[in-house]
């Protein structure tokens, strides 16, 4: 299933998982409870050279990757494994020639490419994105973070992608210091009709309520990791499954 057959059919869950954490088997494991828990769409990152959006939580799993010493190759390698409607995060600091890094996207047999760093850059950036996307038939996405000038994000949208994913706060894990509604009605304004989705700090299905009655779809990563961190390997797969499920049923009741 595509990206866009997900995203403009019913509320959707993204949830995020660093390629190759804690361990490329563990990786595998948690990839299919993810699924199987309802994630509609597994988000999978590159550890970068820079992390410009990422909180503790999310580079700690970075760290545990490279301590392990899986490098770019084998990510991919594993990402290819993953059965599932799948994304590909990966910053624009480390992806490289970026016509090159969309095309050993496309190999894995994922839907599209997430550059969280893109909007940063200009128009230019994104005009290149969007063509080396259509080259491959990769589905269109992007971020922006919640700072974002207005300019940026209405020409994201104008390029009618799958979904424009909004952060609500500086750095993933934390919770929204200006009031998300003011973000997420901003964003509205300016995308129209193009699904939109929000994340950075969803720890519970209160929060996540808030956010799934004003969204169409939510993202969640770091709150993963800390049930993976915090938990023995067999209390925490089983946790992962309850927190997820916990979220496709508050996205399931505001549809």
């Amino acid at each position: 299933m595509n990206i866009q057959e997900v995203t403009r059919k019913k509320k959707f869950l993204i949830a995020y998982m660093t390629l190759g954490y804690p361990t490329p088997d563990a990786f595998m494991e948690y990839s299919d409870i993810l699924k199987s828990s309802g994630a509609d769409i597994l988000e999978l990152g590159i550890p970068p050279k820079i992390a410009i959006y990422d909180g503790t939580s999310i580079r700690l799993s970075y760290w545990r990757v490279r301590e392990q010493g899986i490098d770019r190759d084998t990510m991919l390698e594993i990402a290819e494994s993953v059965s599932a409607t799948k994304i590909l995060l990966c910053y624009l600091n480390t992806a490289g020639r970026l016509a090159e890094f969309i095309h050993s996207v496309a190999k894995t047999g994922a839907s599209g490419a997430l550059i969280p760093d893109l909007g940063m850059v200009g128009p230019a950036a994104l005009e290149e994105y969007t063509k080396a996307c259509d080259a491959v038939r990769l589905e269109t996405l992007f971020f922006a973070n919640y700072n974002y000038p207005d300019s940026t994000i209405k020409i994201m949208a104008s390029y009618n992608p799958a979904f424009i994913y909004i952060g609500l706060s500086s750095i993933t894990g934390e919770v929204a210091y200006i009031e998300p509604v003011k973000s997420i009605t901003r964003a509205r304004g300016l995308i129209g009709g193009i699904p939109l989705a929000a994340g950075f700090g969803i720890r519970d299905s209160s929060y996540a309520k808030t956010l799934a009655s004003m969204v169409d779809g939510i993202v969640v990563g770091s709150e993963l990791v800390n049930i993976i961190e915090e938990n023995v390997a067999t209390v925490a797969k089983r946790k992962v499954s309850d927190f997820v499920m916990s979220l496709r049923s508050v996205l399931e009741d505001t549809s």
